[in-house]
């Protein structure tokens, strides 16, 4: 019970945090891109190579890299300094004389979690992103009330065994269930009531496909590194890319959705 607690509340916690600060938006809305693109860094970074003085150069690199990627959406040219900073870090690592993180490692790594903050804090409608995490967290109820209840087949058991095509499904239909509500009630509040039911509906089914990808993705990097969770900041929920892990890959598709639909 104790536990339950503790999930709970800090569930709410972080929900309420995300809610604020994209509705507020501005430093608001800033501050929190900031923040979890450092920490998403730092839990992915002590991950795949530990954390110690020696590695403690690679992880500043690492912030610097993904800042200077939500830089992007007021200074095109911090790209510079993004690529600046991936040759300095193949100069640490060989310095180190370790084969771990491989350079190929670092820029996906910088890129996974630096371009969706910046797509946040680029994205002209800054209540975006709070729809992606609503449509997120309506997918991952429904997806583990119906595959609790009824469900059968893996989806992917190699990486992440508990999750099921049933549940899968039943996410998916929670989702555009409630996204349905959402576009009806609430669109004006998430400043997109200039759009269709029908493209509602589209973000609502890319959320759940590539939210389900970023989260097995992010399995599969915690089975590679031999983590149970990818951090501890969030009690009873683990680490901060265990609760965006779906957000990462999700947001910047709706995004893409909406500036191919919007040009």
């Amino acid at each position: 019970m104790h536990k339950f607690l503790v999930r709970a509340a800090s569930g709410i916690v972080y929900a309420a945090v995300i809610i604020f600060c994209i509705t507020y938006g501005g430093w608001a809305l800033w501050a929190m891109a900031i923040a979890f693109a450092i920490i998403g860094i730092c839990e992915l970074d002590r991950m795949a190579m530990g954390f110690s003085r020696k590695t403690l150069p690679i992880f500043i690199v690492d912030i610097l890299a993904v800042l200077s990627l939500i830089c992007l959406a007021i200074c095109r040219y911090s790209i510079i300094l993004w690529i600046v900073l991936q040759i300095a870090r193949l100069i640490i690592v060989y310095a180190l004389r370790k084969k771990y993180p491989e350079q190929k490692f670092a820029t996906v790594a910088t890129t996974y979690i630096g371009i969706p903050f910046c797509c946040m804090v680029l994205e002209p409608m800054h209540r975006l992103p709070l729809l992606i995490f609503v449509m997120l967290w309506l997918n991952d109820s429904g997806a583990y009330i119906v595959g609790s209840l009824i469900g059968k087949h893996k989806l992917c058991p190699s990486i992440s065994p508990n999750k099921t095509w049933e549940g899968f499904f039943g996410g998916v239909i929670i989702t555009l269930i409630g996204t349905f509500f959402l576009q009806r009630y609430v669109a004006s509040f998430f400043g997109m009531e200039i759009y269709s039911l029908g493209i509602w509906m589209l973000l609502a089914i890319s959320t759940c496909i590539f939210g389900t990808i970023g989260d097995l993705i992010e399995s599969k990097l915690k089975r590679k590194y031999g983590f149970k969770d990818s951090g501890n900041w969030i009690p009873g929920h683990g680490g901060l890319l265990d609760r965006i892990d779906s957000f990462l890959i999700a947001f910047p598709i709706a995004f893409l959705i909406l500036l191919f639909i919007y040009l």
